[in-house]
C-alpha cells in the first residue's frame, strides 16, 4: 500500500520545517541548552581527535561513545557548520526507524498512519534541536530504535527461548545506548528482567555473562572517571514525582482526550465509576501531600506546564493538575496491563534530578508508549488516520509555542 498525498504533504512539511530550523539555528528546546551543549563540549570533540583516550570531566558528565564518533567523523568532514548539517541529515534516519519498528509492531496498520506517526518525531521541539546541534541524544535514539527493533522482532517470534543472533544484537545496541548516554541502564536493568522471565537458568547466565563483558569498557571508564557516575540527584522524591508526572502528562493528554471525544461511546473520564473515584480522591490526597513538600526552582526545567502555570497566574495550579492527570493516565495504563508498571516507573523516578527537563521524555516516551507499553487504547488511537492528524496539529502548536519562546526567550524573562 502506498502513502496517499496528504500523507507524503505532512511528511515534506515536516522535513521542509526542520530546514528551515536548522538553516535559523534552531533551539527550540530549552532557549539555548542544546547550543550550549554544543559549545561545552565542542572542545572534547576536538581533543578526542588527538588521542582517543581523554577523559571527559573538563567539557561533559555523560559517557562519550557520541563524542568519540563525531571527533573521527570530524577528521573527514572539517567544517563545524558541513558537520552539524551531515548529522541532521544523517538523523533523519530515526523517525525512519520508529517506522520499521512501527511496521513490525503493527502490520496491519495503515501504512499512511505509520507515516504520519513518524512524522511526528521530525516536528518534537527536543528532537530538532538534537540533530541541528549535534547533540548525543539523537545519537542514542539511533542506537536505541535500533535495539527496539531487533526486540520487536523477537516479540513477534514469541520470544523464542534459544540465544539467536537477534538477542546478541539487542544486547549490543543497548550496550551501544548506554555508552552513548548512561541514563539509557535503566532499559538494560528492564531487558534483564524480561531475559530472566523468557529464557532458562543456564541461558540467562549466558547472556549475563555478554552484558558483563559488553560492561568492562564502562567500569574502566568510572574506574578512571567516576564522574560519569554522578548525577543531580535531588532526594526530595516530590519534586520528582510531580514534575515527571506533569511532563508525561503533557504527552498522554492529546492520546486520551482524542480518543474519548472522538470515540462514539460516551466519554469515561465524565462517567467515573465507584472505584475510579475512590482513586480519584487518594490521587487528590497524594498530590496536595507531594505539594507540601514541593521546592522546585521554576527558572530550571520543570516541563511545560509549570512554565505555562506561573506565566498564567504566578503559582502552580495548573501544574499540580498536570501532575494529577499524569498519574492518573499512567494509572489507566496499568489497570490494561500490569507489566506496564516497570516502565512507567522508569520515566517517574528515572530522571530523580534538582533539573528535570522535558528534553529527557522527549521522544523516547511517545516512542515507548507507542511501540513497547501494552494498551489497547493506544492501539484504538493510531488505528484511525484522524487522530494521528489531530495529535500531529497538538504537537506543531507545541512547536510554535516552543520556537516563539526561544525567539522571546518568554520564560526566562517572566518567570
Amino acid at each position: 500500500m502506498k502513502t496517499n498525498s496528504s500523507t507524503f504533504f505532512v511528511l515534506l512539511f515536516s522535513i521542509l520545517t526542520l530546514v528551515a530550523g536548522f538553516y535559523f539555528n534552531e533551539d527550540s528546546s530549552g532557549s539555548g541548552g542544546y547550543i550550549a551543549d554544543f559549545n561545552n563540549t565542542w572542545g572534547y570533540i576536538q581533543a578526542l581527535k588527538n588521542n582517543l583516550f581523554v577523559l571527559p570531566t573538563q567539557w561533559t558528565a555523560h559517557t562519550p561513545l557520541h563524542y568519540i564518533l563525531i571527533s573521527k567523523l570530524n577528521i573527514l568532514i572539517n567544517s563545524e557548520l558541513v558537520l552539524r548539517l551531515f548529522f541532521c541529515i544523517t538523523c533523519l534516519i530515526i523517525p525512519y526507524l520508529f517506522f520499521l519498528c512501527l511496521k513490525i509492531k503493527f502490520p496491519k496498520l495503515d501504512i499512511n498512519n505509520l507515516v504520519l506517526l513518524s512524522s511526528i518525531i521530525i516536528i518534537l521541539p527536543a528532537f530538532r534541536s538534537s540533530i541541528i546541534w549535534l547533540n548525543a541524544h539523537a545519537t542514542a535514539l539511533i542506537f536505541f530504535l535500533i535495539f527496539l527493533y531487533f526486540f520487536l522482532i523477537w516479540e513477534k517470534k514469541n520470544y523464542e527461548t534459544k540465544i539467536s543472533k537477534n538477542i546478541i544484537l539487542q544486547i549490543v545496541f543497548l550496550a551501544l545506548t548506554v555508552y552513548t548516554r548512561q541514563y539509557y541502564a535503566y532499559f538494560y536493568a528492564y531487558l534483564m528482567l524480561i531475559y530472566f522471565k523468557k529464557f532458562n537458568l543456564k541461558n540467562f547466565l549466558i547472556i549475563s555473562s555478554m552484558v558483563a563483558v559488553l560492561a568492562i569498557p564502562g567500569f574502566i571508564l568510572i574506574f578512571y572517571e567516576s564522574i560519569v557516575l554522578k548525577t543531580t540527584f535531588d532526594k526530595n522524591l516530590s519534586n520528582t514525582l510531580l514534575i515527571s508526572a506533569s511532563i508525561i502528562s503533557f504527552y498522554l493528554i492529546p492520546f486520551y482526550l482524542i480518543f474519548n471525544f472522538k470515540n462514539q461511546k460516551k466519554f469515561e473520564l465524565l462517567n467515573i465509576t465507584k472505584k475510579q473515584y475512590r482513586f480519584f480522591l487518594f490521587l487528590l490526597a497524594l498530590i496536595i501531600i507531594l505539594n507540601l513538600f514541593f521546592n522546585y526552582n521554576q527558572k530550571i526545567g520543570g516541563g511545560f506546564f509549570l512554565k505555562l502555570s506561573y506565566l498564567t497566574f504566578n503559582n502552580n495550579i495548573i501544574f499540580l493538575i498536570s501532575s494529577f492527570l499524569g498519574l492518573f493516565f499512567l494509572y489507566e495504563l496499568y489497570k490494561e496491563d500490569k507489566n506496564n508498571i516497570f516502565l512507567i516507573l522508569i520515566f517517574l523516578f528515572g530522571f530523580s534530578a534538582y533539573m528535570i527537563f522535558q528534553k529527557y521524555f522527549e521522544p523516547l516516551f511517545l516512542i515507548l508508549l507507542i511501540l513497547m507499553l501494552k494498551s489497547e487504547m493506544i492501539v484504538k488511537f493510531i488505528s484511525r488516520t484522524k487522530n494521528i492528524y489531530y495529535l500531529y496539529i497538538y504537537f506543531l502548536f507545541y512547536l510554535a509555542a516552543a520556537i516563539i519562546n526561544n525567539i522571546f526567550k518568554i520564560t526566562k524573562t517572566l518567570i
